[in-house]
């Protein structure tokens, strides 16, 4: 047995006891001029070990209790902006920006956030109040539970 305590929050891992979740998600296509205020739906999966990310909407849903990690990568064309929130349950908790109008070429910028989720919290990644945002199809966002 495994135990760790901090601030916020304790963990106790006890082999056997663990249910694995984990997925890679990512777009088939670009997605161009996106509306502000927009959930990006990865419509494509690499892997989606507990079928938690939903293809359709965009949507992850804690399958159990836990402490989750996620990623997200965005490339961003010459002279486009991005900007992409991580939301849990609705709420913004952490930003990416992609700002490639001064860049001679495409940029490409990642995000990291890790939180701890009761079974049933929805996250996903959602634009900012800017409209004519540009996600290029190499971006992805991946998620798993620690």
């Amino acid at each position: 047995m495994y135990e760790s305590k901090s601030r916020s929050f304790s963990i106790v891992v006890r082999p056997g006891n663990r249910k694995m979740v984990a997925f890679n998600a990512y777009l088939s296509n670009d997605l161009k001029s996106i509306a502000a205020n927009t959930i990006i739906v990865f419509d494509k999966t690499g892997i989606n070990v507990g079928n938690a990310y939903n293809t359709s909407n965009g949507v992850f849903t804690a399958p159990v209790d836990g402490v989750y990690a996620f990623h997200w990568t965005v490339l961003t064309p010459k002279g486009a902006f991005t900007a992409i929130y991580i939301q849990v349950n609705g709420q913004h908790k952490h930003v990416l920006f992609g700002d490639a109008r001064l860049y001679p070429s495409w940029y490409s910028a990642s995000q990291s956030y890790v939180t701890e989720l009761k079974r049933g919290d929805r996250v996903n990644l959602i634009t900012n109040g800017r409209s004519r945002q540009y996600v290029h199809d190499y971006s992805s966002f991946n998620g798993y539970r620690l």
